[in-house]
């Protein structure tokens, strides 16, 4: 992410086609590069303006065609800007012209741009690679260019290259040619016209799997020598997921060939480069032996997500970041539907409420969120938007808008807005045109409220028993936390909400309320329980009358409503007692009710919910009662499922098994603490003995009373080289109970023990340690400088930091964080900031408001 003072380009001059050279030493952490630019000149001018970044550039000079050459008389270059300005001692006429660039670069270690990835080889031998983050503006870091989502352009790359090493690009290698002094040659086919934050290069020591799909495309999973094969299960799903979306999209996939590469050093999770993805390792690759079945589904979502970046984001591109989610949104959603065809047994639809559409109703409820469609008028704000609102958020309402328009014809309007948009750029209203001429529905009048508003609705019910229907007055007005704070605030905001009901026995109805008040009616009277925005299709939240919450708790213990609507009935409950619409022994009760779950995303979200209020009474006196109705909530579910694998036992009993095992030692299961530590010692013995499901809830019960000897093995188990193994291990280090303990893990984060894209996740796994809350804050303030050197310029990885204050739920703390980011304003998470400020706020006024009624009520 450029620094707050970047700027967008002029618009007089446009580039069509790149030929870019460039010679990466890695001994020396820099490289050469040269290019020609075939721009169109849209009006004359004696200056040209581009982007550029941490670059010496030596010369440029300019052909027009017909005219004579212009060398630069000036080049200036601003780096607050991120711009390079060429001026031409006389006036560049309008029409076509070439211009040639000569730079020099650096190979940085800041994860983006062009940068050096370090790592250590199956021999225990230190390699590097290098290898490209482009998004969203640090292409300029490898060449000057228009780095712009709408300035697209043909790119044809060469690399010089030392001649033992692969190199990879978007494109198939054209030709190989020897160099004299022992390196090679590669020119790579000329891609399809792009923006410049897909393109994609990276040089290493790398080797691959690979199987030509049916279609023809060569798909090839790529790893550092050595760990190729743990490319297998990911090949096999690609090519399975190309097939979908071939099929799905109606436009096929345009490009020869589909790489995926393990990157041992990589800021995001992956990166959608077209015909290159790139990923981190522990989301790509698969041990048959040692991956558990938690990161095989998750390896499954991140592939099928960036391949559906494909279409949405590379064949049709955003026209500017301010329509971000119209690239990660649909690859949230369709990624989740492609692999629920694949893999049914996951039940992805259900993991995508719990994983998406929670934690973007939760997210979604703070006054400092914003609209999924964000203005953006400096590139440097664009980092921000890299979210749940951008991703989950506008995934939910998709999700909401397919089933409100029928899948069918969901499916016909995108296939339309794929092929009038290929190769170009679109807008929000583009997709809404697409999707209302094959509806034949108002899309875009429904869908603005919920795209160009922050927030979304709480549906209120009133249920009216007593003629020979059951009718139901409803209300929506916005869902707010501060609520708690201010229950008088009123919000000048209505959505066109898509709201249906079903029940026990009275029927079901639907309709679409795009006023503030309605009413529904239900075939017939009945006592029984109803449950509106049935399957969690709506983006909002659902608060029913005492009476009909009451009800309910019959039909969530008897499992009478579906899966999905068990999740959502207790994550509103949950939510509307944080917001102080509802008492928090509502949520309470209603989790009681639970005596039958079997789903582990419902679980899970119970376990997140229990989690939240574990966190805001760990100081209360009365936190004892607390935590033993939290483990008697999971002891009969822990019970039934137990330590062993059953022979018929299906996916989801695995995932059920480490998620309960886990809230038992959570909170002090004497028995599950035990058993983790008699199994720790089996694995210390032997790694390859214990199930890789279990391995997780395993380290993290036994760090929980796990002195220094086992600190230390820890650590040294951590020298391993699986990623997957590496990251349970640095999970497992934040759970220690001992201060020095967890300070020396702190301290390890920031050194070479632990890879920059982990630290940050080891500094917060200590700050959601009810020990080392206070450590991990300190922490960060007495290392801010360095977080900030090291990340403020990535794409989001402070913004992922700051949460670490999120737990906190005194005054005294509140006006620490406060103080320290008036001291210390950044840009790069400024409204991540603000987000954690708003979260304390309220942690500290729901205290005040329910610390005597919880405690009566537990007691």
């Amino acid at each position: 992410m450029p620094s707050s003072q970047a700027v967008m380009l002029p618009t007089n001059v446009k580039p069509s086609r790149y030929t870019l050279g460039l010679e990466p030493n890695m001994e020396a952490s820099s490289f050469l590069g040269h290019e020609t630019i075939e721009v169109d000149v849209l009006s004359s001018t004696s200056t040209i303006t581009l982007n550029a970044s941490e670059l010496q550039i030596s010369s440029c000079r300019i052909l027009p065609a017909g005219g004579d050459a212009l060398d630069a008389s000036s080049i200036d270059t601003d780096e607050k800007a991120e711009t390079a300005t060429f001026t031409f001692p006389s006036e560049v006429p309008e029409g076509p012209a070439r211009l040639e660039i000569e730079f020099v670069g650096t190979l940085n270690d800041q994860l983006r741009g062009f940068y050096r990835s370090h790592y250590t080889d199956i021999d225990g031998n230190e390699r590097q690679l290098a290898t490209t983050q482009f998004e969203a503006t640090d292409a300029r870091r490898a060449f000057p260019c228009w780095d712009e989502p709408s300035m697209k352009a043909t790119f044809a790359l060469t690399l010089i290259v030392d001649s033992e090493l692969a190199a990879i690009s978007n494109m198939p290698i054209a030709e190989e040619t020897p160099e004299q002094d022992g390196r090679k040659r590669l020119r790579f086919d000329e891609t399809p016209i792009m923006s410049t934050y897909l393109l994609a290069f990276i040089i290493g020591d790398l080797k691959c799997v690979e199987q030509e799909a049916e279609d023809g495309t060569l798909i090839r999973i790529w790893a550092t020598a050595g760990k190729e094969e743990q490319g297998r299960f990911a090949l096999e799903t690609a090519i399975r997921l190309l097939k979908y979306f071939n099929e799905y999209f109606g436009t096929p996939y345009p490009l020869p060939k589909l790489y995926h590469l393990a990157i041992p050093d990589f800021a995001a999770g992956a990166m959608e480069n077209w015909g290159a993805i790139t990923y981190r390792e522990v989301v790509l690759l698969v041990d048959p032996e040692r991956t558990s079945a938690a990161v095989r589904q998750r390896v499954a979502g991140i592939i099928s997500h960036e391949m559906a970046h494909m279409w949405f984001g590379d064949l049709v591109t955003m026209a500017w970041w301010k329509e971000l989610w119209l690239n990660e949104s649909f690859a949230s959603w369709v990624g989740d539907k492609a692999v629920d065809a694949l893999f049914p047994e996951y039940e992805m639809w259900t993991e995508f409420v719990s994983g998406d559409t929670t934690s973007a109703l939760s997210l979604d409820g703070l006054k400092n969120s914003h609209p999924i469609e964000q203005e953006v008028s400096d590139p440097a704000e664009i980092g921000q938007l890299f979210d749940a609102i951008s991703y989950s958020k506008g995934g939910s309402v998709l999700r909401m808008l397919e089933h409100f328009l029928g899948a069918d014809t969901f499916r016909d309007g995108l296939r339309s807005y794929i092929v009038k948009h290929q190769y170009a750029n679109a807008r929000t209203h583009d997709l809404w045109n697409a999707l209302g001429e094959a509806s034949g529905k108002p899309v875009a009048q429904i869908m603005d409220t919920w795209v160009e508003q922050i927030g979304y609705p709480v549906v209120h019910v009133e249920s009216d028993r007593s003629g020979d229907t059951t009718e139901l007055r409803l209300s929506q007005t916005r869902f707010v936390y501060e609520h708690l704070t201010e229950p008088e605030a009123t919000y000048d905001t209505t959505w066109h909400v898509p709201v249906s009901v079903t029940s026990q026995n009275a029927g079901s109805a639907s309709l679409l309320m795009n006023q503030s008040e309605a009413t529904a009616s239900l075939g017939k009277s009945s006592e029984g329980w109803l449950k509106l925005n049935p399957d969690q299709f709506g983006f909002y939240r659902v608060n029913y009358s005492a009476d009909d919450w009451d009800r309910l708790l019959p039909a969530v213990e008897a499992l009478e409503v579906s899966t999905i609507d068990r999740l959502g009935l207790q994550n509103d409950a949950y939510a509307l007692a944080k917001a102080g619409y509802a008492p928090m022994s509502r949520f309470l009760s209603l989790a009681q009710a639970y005596t039958n779950e079997t789903n582990p995303s419902v679980w899970e979200d119970i376990s997140a919910n229990l989690g939240g209020l574990n966190s805001l009474l760990s100081d209360e006196p009365y936190y004892g009662k607390f935590r033993d109705l939290a483990r008697g909530i999971f002891q009969p579910i822990g019970a039934r499922i137990g330590w062993e694998p059953q022979p018929d036992e299906g996916h989801l009993d695995t995932l059920l098994r480490s998620t309960v095992l886990a809230q038992l030692g959570k909170y002090q299961d004497d028995e599950t603490l035990t058993e983790a530590g008699s199994r720790f010692g089996e694995y210390l013995n032997d790694p390859e003995a214990v199930n890789p499901d279990l391995r997780g809830v395993i380290l993290n019960l036994t760090a929980q009373r796990g002195d220094r000897d086992t600190y230390d093995a820890l650590w040294d188990l951590h020298t391993g080289t699986l990623e997957e193994e590496k990251v349970r291990l640095l999970v497992a280090l934040g759970n220690f109970d001992q201060p020095e303990l967890l300070g020396e893990t702190l301290e390890r984060s920031l050194s070479d023990d632990v890879r920059k894209h982990d630290t940050i996740l080891v500094v917060r796994g200590v700050g959601s340690n009810r020990t080392g809350r206070d450590q991990a804050w300190e922490f960060v303030k007495e290392n801010w400088d360095t977080f900030v050197d090291r990340y403020a310029d990535g794409l989001f990885a402070l913004s992922n930091l700051i949460p670490v204050v999120s737990r906190f739920n005194t005054e005294e703390k509140l006006a620490d964080v406060e103080e320290f980011f008036a001291a210390h304003p950044t840009p790069a998470a400024d409204r991540a900031i603000k987000q954690a400020l708003e979260v304390i706020r309220l942690n500290v006024a729901w205290l005040n408001h329910n610390r005597n009624e919880l405690g009566d009520w537990l007691g």
